[in-house]
């Protein structure tokens, strides 16, 4: 997947070379694209945020088209500044989280468009957000400098902390033992990455300096091995860091070149098992108007499945609904094992979104707006008949004031006739 102003393309994941005609391309972007996410239980669904403030839903077929027409099979519609990030429900089908430079973060259904909660205790721009596993909470960082963990469910401010000192961007991960990772800058500008206690964010648990570079960091979490694969804007690696016991330990790190804009990665059942890949990344490289694949692998000589590298991972079965999200229940995402997982390469569902019901019967809500309506048109009748009366009566008192008028034009008329008369007798008399 490629973004740049306001344009998508959808390509196969084999495929190397450049964009070709038959790819997929979205345009029906007023404004840049700042952020784009698959739906992780189905294929077939892509959300966009962009800067008309907008989140748009794209259905996208088997052979790689948009339907209906090139347009949003959905459209989220809250925001009213710019939409700068995305993120999909863990564990829940179909309930999709915004950011915004609105400085508010909400929860959309997008089966139906609707916002299930919002989050909206910040007082600067956000700059990343991270669901919990179970997806009961969402921890978020902010350019004020604080941490903030937030129930998911009421949008109330679960736990809050000092972060990163420097205003610049720091980002965020809940991690499984309940610790949260962030990766940021400290009041001496130097990039580090750091550990909290989810349940008290008022002082970390660890520090790492990671370099003196000005590139913002993006980590990748990787709950199965504990793993963190974090990459920098403008950086040519991408450094691993293995998670153990309230510690960080860097491992090795990819390296090149070619300097990335940002990276994306591939799914667990997209993965080479025969090559012992643990993650594949997509480096966005805009100078050279490319994206390169990175395999991440672990060398081995054994060519036989490696199942410490490969334990169960997240099934392609959500395990909660929209609906139950919205009911307030959690639960943490069904497992499954990993060959079974990349057996069933597809998880193409397609989408068709619905009115915004909820699952509510509103028909009395209804029927009051209906009644509420045809009480305005009748009031609207009722002025617009008062208004023609009135108009009539304008309209005769014109007729009137006209034909007045006009009489008074005849008796002026005759006035001035019997003067003239009056004048010339006085003057025949004097002869």
């Amino acid at each position: 997947k490629q973004w740049y102003q306001r344009r998508v393309a959808i390509t196969p994941g084999d495929r190397i070379g450049g964009v070709d005609t038959g790819s997929c391309k979205i345009s029906k972007h007023n404004g840049a694209v700042y952020d784009i996410r698959w739906n992780p239980y189905n294929d077939n669904l892509i959300a966009s945020a962009c800067d008309d403030g907008l989140v748009r839903l794209w259905n996208i077929t088997d052979e790689r088209h948009v339907e209906p027409n090139h347009a949003p099979v959905q459209t989220l519609q809250g925001h009213n500044k710019r939409v700068g990030g995305l993120m999909w429900h863990p564990s829940a089908e179909n309930i999709v989280a915004s950011s915004s430079y609105d400085n508010t973060i909400r929860l959309w259904n997008a089966e139906t468009a609707q916002e299930v909660s919002s989050l909206s205790s910040f007082t600067n721009q956000i700059t990343d957000m991270s669901f919990s596993g179970d997806g009961s909470r969402i921890a978020a960082t902010c350019k004020d400098k604080k941490l903030r963990i937030f129930d998911s469910h009421t949008g109330e401010v679960a736990v809050e902390g000092p972060g990163h000192e420097n205003m610049k961007v720091s980002r965020i991960c809940i991690l499984k033992d309940e610790k949260i990772f962030t990766a940021g800058f400290s009041s001496m500008s130097s990039r580090c990455v750091r550990l909290y206690d989810a349940r008290n964010l008022s002082a970390k648990l660890m520090e790492l300096d990671v370099d003196s570079a000005t590139g913002s960091l993006f980590p990748y979490y990787d709950p199965d091995l504990n793993l963190v694969f974090m990459a920098g804007k403008g950086d040519a690696n991408i450094r691993f860091f293995e998670l153990v016991d309230s510690q960080i330990h860097y491992l090795n790190q990819y390296m090149s070149s070619d300097a990335q804009r940002g990276i994306g990665m591939m799914p667990k059942r997209g993965l080479d098992t025969s090559i012992n890949e643990i993650a594949r990344a997509y480096k966005l490289n805009v100078a050279k108007k490319l994206v390169s694949v990175v395999p991440l692998k672990v060398p081995r000589q054994s060519k036989t499945f490696a199942e410490d590298l490969y334990p169960d991972t997240v099934d392609y079965n959500a395990a909660l609904t929209a609906q139950d999200f919205i009911d307030g229940k959690n639960s943490m995402p069904k497992t499954a094992k990993f060959l079974d997982l990349q057996g069933a390469r597809s998880t193409s569902k397609g989408f068709t979104a619905q009115s915004a019901t909820n699952g509510v019967d509103n028909s009395a809500e209804l029927k009051a707006l209906k009644s509420e309506v045809e009480a305005l048109k009748k009031d609207v009748a009722d002025k617009k008949e008062a208004i023609s009366t009135r108009d009539g009566t304008i309209t005769t008192l014109q007729a009137e004031n006209a034909t007045l008028k006009e009489q008074l034009k005849e008796s002026e008329e005759e006035i001035a006739e019997l003067q003239r008369n009056g004048i010339d007798s006085s003057i025949v008399g004097e002869e």
